[in-house]
C-alpha cells in the first residue's frame, strides 16, 4: 500500500494572480435651461422656428446636463464590496470571501471572485467565477462558470444580444432583415413585430444589419398596440448615420404619429437632432442639440414626466421642463418616415422604445455596444532558439466597443503549461483601454535545459472582469525551442526532483511491492525512519518521541518553545497503529514532495559533499496541511574526488531518459548511499542524517520552524537549535547590530557561523517563529551583510520581506498533483525592506551554477585562468578550483 493508507482532497485554492483591479471613475457636468415651451409640431411651428428671432417661449438649444457615474472597488481576504451610485457596479475580489455584492442602479451587476458564497449583479447580470454557491443577474441574465449555479432574466431572439436597460415595448435590432421577408422582428419580448416596406433596402448598420432609407416612400411602422400607452414615462433610441442633416424639414427617426396627432417624435432637423413630446394639454415641447451627417451617432430621449431629455451618445445634451402627461393617440409606431412623408434620409439601427422609468445610465448603456476584444500576438513564432534565450513577444489587445462605452480593463493570465519554459510579462494589467484603443502587453518567454526540445504552445487569456464573459480573449504564443549543446545541467531531473513519476513511484513511494523487492518503500518516510533508527523495530517510538515534542514546552538552548498541543489531532490522532499500539509507519499521513540535491552546501572541512535532501507533506484531516518535514542528510565526503564523485552521479542522472525505471533506478541508487543504513559508520546509527527540520503553521500561529537532530546518546531524534538562526527576540536588538558588524566579510561570502551565545548570553534559537519579516536593527552598517545574514536565517530566509515567499518554499501537495515551489526558488523580484533596492533571487538557478561548475569542463567560472600557460596564473587557477570543489559558492542556509 502507499505510505498514506487514506484519501485526501485538496481543499479549493485560487490562483491570483495578482494583479491589483482598478476601476474607472466616470463624471458628468451639468448645465441648461429648463421649463421652454416651442409650441406645437405643426406648420405654425416650422414658421417660428424659421424666424431670425423668437420670443421666449421658442428657445434656443440646451445641452451639456450630465449625470455623474459611480464605481466602486472592494478587494479583501473576507468581503469584498463594490457600490456605485449609477455606476458601473461593485468588484469583490478575495481569496475567501463570504459574499460580493455589486450595485450599479441597473449597472453592470456584481462580480465575485474567488472562494465567493454569493455574487449578485443588477443590470447586465451577476458573473460568478471560481467556487461559486450563487450567481443572479437580472436584465441580460446571468452567466456562470466553474461550480455554479446561475439565475438569468432576460428575452428575445437567442440568435440576438439582449435587450439592455428596462423593460421594452420594443425593440428593433433589424439583424434579421433580409430580402425573404419584410418582417422585423421585436427582440423585447412583447411581439411587436414591424414591417418594411419593399423599398428599404438591408444594409451594414452599426451592429449587424440594418436599414438604408433612399426613397420618399421607405418607411417601417408598427403597429399601434396597448402597450404603446406612455402616460410619464416614455424612452425611445436609436443608431442613426444620416447623410444629410440640414433643412426646414424633418427627418423622422422615430415617431407615434396619426390622423394629424401626434405623441412623440424623434427626428433631425436644421442640422439638430431633437426629441419632442406632445402632452395632454396640449403643450408641445422640443429639446434639441446638433448632429452631424455621414457618422454613427446614438440618438435617444427620456420624458419623464417633468423633463424632456435628449441625449448624443449616452450623454446628456438638452434638458427643457416639461411637467404634465403624454397625449395617448391610436397610431402605429412610424420609424424612417411618416405620413408626410418628412423621412429619414441615411442607415438606421438598434431602434428601441420604452414605456417604463428610464435613467441617464441606461440610456448610456444602449449607446455602447460591446464588440468582440481581439488579441494579436507578435511574432507568430519564436523561431528555433537555443536553452536560456530570452524571446520578446507582444500581444496587441484591442477594445473593438463602439459608443459612449466604458474603458475595458485588460489583465493577461499567461502560464507556462511545460517544465523548464519561463515566462513572464510585465504589466500585466491594463485599465481603462478605451473603445478603438489597443493595449500591448510585453511577454518574455526562454525555454531553459529542463525543457522538452522541439515546438511548445503557450496559452493565454485576456481577461475583463467587468464583461460578462469574464475571458474576452485568448490566443497561444508558439515557441520552439532548439535541442541543448555542450555540457548542461537539468535542474528538474539533478537538483530537485518533484516529478510525479518520481515522487509517486508505484513501488518506491508504496508496500505494494514484494516484500524482499529492494525498490519497496525506499522513499517511503516508513523505511528512511527505520533506516535511520537504532533499529528497525525502534523506529515507531522514536517517530511518535519525536512528534510528541509538540505536546509539552521545550527548553533547548536556555530558550523555551512553546507546545503546540494541536500536534495531537492534527498528526498522531490521525495516524493509524499497529495492533501493539505503535505508529503503524507504512500508514503514515506523509506525503513525498520531492527529493533534493544540495551539493552546493558542501564543505568538505566538515567531512560531507553537501546534503541530499527529501521533502514531506503532512497530509491529515482530508487535505495537505501546512506543515512540511523535511529530512537532510549529508553526502559523506573526505576528499576532492569524493565531491566530484557525487557531483557526476547526479549530474548523470541529466542523461537518462525520464520518465523512466532507469532514472528512478539509478536515482535510488544515490538516495541509499545517503540515507541507507549505516550510510555513515560513527555516526549515530549509522546515519548520515544532518537534521532534520519542520515548517508549520498548521498547529498555531505564527508560523514556526524546529530543528532535531540524531542524539549520539539515545538514537532517537531530540529538539535541536535552529542554525544561523539567533532567538527572534534578538531581531531589531543592539546585539544583532553587534554581530552583524564583527562578522561582515564572512556573512557577505555566505561563509559565517552562529554561535550557540554571543557576547555571554544564549544567542542561537531553540526555534524559529516566523512572522514573514525580516532581520534588521539600527547599527547595522552594511546593509548587503545584513541581507546576506537575513536570508540566511530559517526565518529570514522563509520571509516575505526578504524573499516575498509566504513562508513554505515547496508546497503541500494531494494526489496526483505536483509540489509547487517559491519565488525564491524559481525566481522572483523584492525590495530590500530596508533600502528598497531591487534584488532577484533564483536559489535553482544558482545551484544548477554550482553544479554545472563542478562537471563541466572547463567550469565556467574558472576557464579564463586555466588558459594560462604556466607560472603563477595556472596554479592560481587550480587553487581556486580547489577551494570551489572544498566549498560551496555561497549560500549556508
Amino acid at each position: 500500500m502507499r505510505n498514506l493508507s487514506f484519501g485526501f482532497t485538496h481543499p479549493f485554492s485560487i490562483k491570483t494572480s495578482s494583479a491589483a483591479i482598478l476601476a474607472l471613475l466616470a463624471s458628468g457636468a451639468a448645465c441648461g435651461s429648463y421649463d421652454v415651451d416651442e409650441g406645437s409640431l405643426n406648420d405654425a411651428e416650422l414658421a417660428l422656428e424659421a424666424a431670425a428671432s423668437g420670443s421666449s417661449a421658442i428657445s434656443g438649444t440646451v445641452s451639456g446636463v450630465g449625470t455623474g457615474v459611480g464605481t466602486g472597488v472592494g478587494t479583501s481576504v473576507g468581503v469584498g464590496t463594490g457600490v456605485g451610485a449609477t455606476g458601473t457596479g461593485g468588484f469583490g475580489s478575495s481569496a475567501v470571501a463570504t459574499s460580493t455584492t455589486g450595485v450599479g442602479g441597473g449597472g453592470t451587476g456584481g462580480f465575485g471572485s474567488g472562494s465567493v458564497t454569493s455574487s449578485t449583479g443588477v443590470g447586465t447580470g451577476g458573473f460568478g467565477g471560481g467556487s461559486v454557491t450563487s450567481s443572479t443577474g437580472v436584465g441580460t441574465g446571468g452567466f456562470s462558470s466553474s461550480s455554479a449555479t446561475t439565475t438569468g432574466v432576460g428575452g428575445g431572439n437567442p440568435d440576438d444580444p439582449p435587450p439592455v436597460g428596462p423593460p421594452a415595448v420594443g425593440f428593433w435590432q433589424l439583424d434579421d432583415c433580409n430580402a425573404a421577408t419584410t418582417a422585423l422582428f421585436d427582440s423585447s419580448g412583447n411581439g411587436n413585430t414591424a414591417t418594411r416596406s419593399a423599398n428599404v433596402a438591408c444594409a451594414q448598420g452599426v451592429s449587424g444589419l440594418g436599414v438604408a432609407f433612399n426613397k420618399d416612400n421607405d418607411k417601417i411602422l408598427v403597429d399601434d398596440d396597448a402597450s404603446f400607452t406612455f402616460g410619464q414615462h416614455l424612452a425611445v433610441a436609436a443608431w442613426v448615420k444620416p447623410t444629410a442633416v440640414s433643412g426646414s424639414t424633418p427627418r423622422t427617426i422615430v415617431q407615434e404619429k396619426g390622423g394629424g396627432e401626434t405623441s412623440f417624435s424623434l427626428d433631425i432637423r436644421n442640422s439638430n437632432a431633437r426629441f419632442t413630446v406632445t402632452l395632454t394639454n396640449g403643450r408641445t415641447v422640443t429639446s434639441r442639440a446638433p448632429i452631424q451627417a455621414g457618422v454613427w451617432t446614438h440618438v435617444a430621449g427620456i420624458y419623464d414626466g417633468t423633463f424632456v431629455r435628449l441625449f448624443l451618445n449616452g450623454e446628456q445634451a438638452g434638458q427643457i421642463s416639461a411637467a404634465g402627461t403624454l397625449h395617448d393617440i391610436d397610431a402605429p409606431i412610424r420609424i424612417g418616415n411618416n405620413v408626410q412623408k418628412e423621412r429619414f434620409t441615411g442607415l438606421l439601427d438598434e431602434v428601441w422604445l420604452s414605456a417604463s422609468p428610464t435613467t441617464a445610465f441606461e440610456i448610456a448603456q444602449l449607446s455602447c455596444l460591446r464588440r468582440p476584444t481581439t488579441a494579436v500576438v507578435t511574432p507568430q513564432s519564436s523561431g528555433l532558439v537555443a536553452p536560456n534565450t530570452p524571446v520578446a513577444y507582444q500581444i496587441a489587445v484591442t477594445n473593438n466597443d463602439v459608443g459612449s462605452c466604458a474603458g475595458r480593463d485588460y489583465f493577461l493570465d499567461i502560464f507556462s503549461p511545460s517544465a523548464g519554459i519561463d515566462v513572464s510579462s510585465d504589466p500585466s494589467f491594463f485599465p481603462g483601454v478605451l473603445p478603438g484603443s489597443t493595449a500591448t502587453f510585453p511577454v518574455t518567454v526562454t525555454g531553459t535545459e529542463d525543457a522538452d526540445p522541439g515546438a511548445h504552445v503557450i496559452p493565454f487569456s485576456v481577461i475583463d472582469f467587468n464583461s460578462p464573459e469574464f475571458i474576452v480573449a485568448s490566443g497561444a504564443l508558439d515557441f520552439e525551442l532548439a535541442e541543448p549543446t555542450g555540457c548542461f545541467v537539468r535542474t528538474s531531473r539533478e537538483i530537485f526532483v518533484k516529478d510525479l513519476s518520481v515522487v509517486e513511484d508505484p513501488l518506491r513511494t508504496t508496500f505494494n511491492g514484494p516484500p524482499g523487492d529492494p525498490r519497496t518503500g525506499a522513499w517511503t518516510f516508513a523505511r528512511l525512519m527505520e533506516d535511520m533508527a537504532p533499529t528497525p523495530a525502534d523506529a515507531p517510538a522514536m517517530v511518535e518521541e519525536l512528534f510528541s515534542t509538540w505536546l509539552t514546552d521545550q527548553v533547548v538552548n536556555g530558550f523555551t518553545v512553546p507546545a503546540r498541543t494541536a500536534i495531537q489531532q492534527v498528526v498522531l490522532d490521525e495516524w493509524p497503529r499497529s495492533p501493539d499500539g505503535s505508529l503503524d509507519l507504512q500508514q503514515a499521513p506523509l506525503l513525498l514532495l520531492g527529493i533534493v540535491n544540495r551539493i552546493d552546501v558542501r564543505n568538505l572541512a566538515e567531512g560531507h559533499a553537501g546534503e541530499g535532501r527529501f521533502v514531506f507533506g503532512v497530509v491529515s484531516q482530508g487535505f495537505p496541511q501546512q506543515f512540511t518535514v523535511i529530512l537532510e542528510y549529508k553526502l559523506p565526503a573526505s576528499t576532492e574526488a569524493d565531491v566530484l564523485d557525487w557531483a557526476s552521479s547526479w549530474h548523470a542522472l541529466g542523461s537518462l531518459p525520464f520518465p523512466s525505471e532507469d532514472y528512478n533506478a539509478a536515482l535510488q541508487d544515490i538516495t541509499t548511499r545517503f540515507a541507507g543504513r549505516n550510510a555513515a559508520p560513527g555516526k549515530p546509527n549509522g546515519s548520515s542524517l544532518g537534521q532534520l527540520r519542520t515548517n508549520e503553521i498548521a498547529l498555531a500561529g505564527p508560523w514556526e520552524l524546529r530543528e532535531f537532530v540524531l542524539s549520539p546518546d539515545t538514537g532517537f531524534l531530540r529538539p535541536e537549535t535552529v542554525k544561523l538562526t539567533p532567538d527572534l527576540g534578538f531581531d531589531g536588538s543592539p546585539t544583532l547590530a553587534d554581530f552583524v558588524n564583527q562578522n561582515e566579510a564572512a556573512i557577505i561570502a555566505e561563509q559565517h557561523t552562529v554561535p550557540d551565545t554571543f557576547q555571554g548570553n544564549p544567542f542561537l534559537g531553540g526555534s524559529s517563529f516566523n512572522n514573514l519579516t525580516a532581520w534588521t536593527a539600527p547599527g547595522i552598517l552594511n546593509n548587503e551583510a545584513r541581507h546576506k545574514f537575513s536570508l540566511n536565517t530559517c526565518n529570514g530566509c522563509h520571509g516575505a520581506q526578504e524573499t516575498g515567499t509566504g513562508f513554505l518554499h515547496v508546497n503541500p501537495r494531494s494526489l496526483g498533483n505536483e509540489a509547487s515551489l517559491s519565488g525564491f526558488m524559481t525566481g522572483i523580484t523584492v525590495g530590500d525592506p530596508v533600502s528598497g533596492e531591487p534584488r532577484t533571487l533564483n536559489d535553482l538557478r544558482r545551484r544548477n551554477q554550482d553544479l554545472t561548475a563542478l562537471v563541466c569542463e572547463p567550469a565556467p567560472a574558472f576557464a579564463a585562468l586555466r588558459a594560462a600557460p604556466t607560472g603563477g596564473a595556472a596554479a592560481s587557477a587550480a587553487a581556486s578550483r580547489s577551494a570551489f570543489i572544498r566549498h560551496g559558492i555561497g549560500r549556508v542556509h
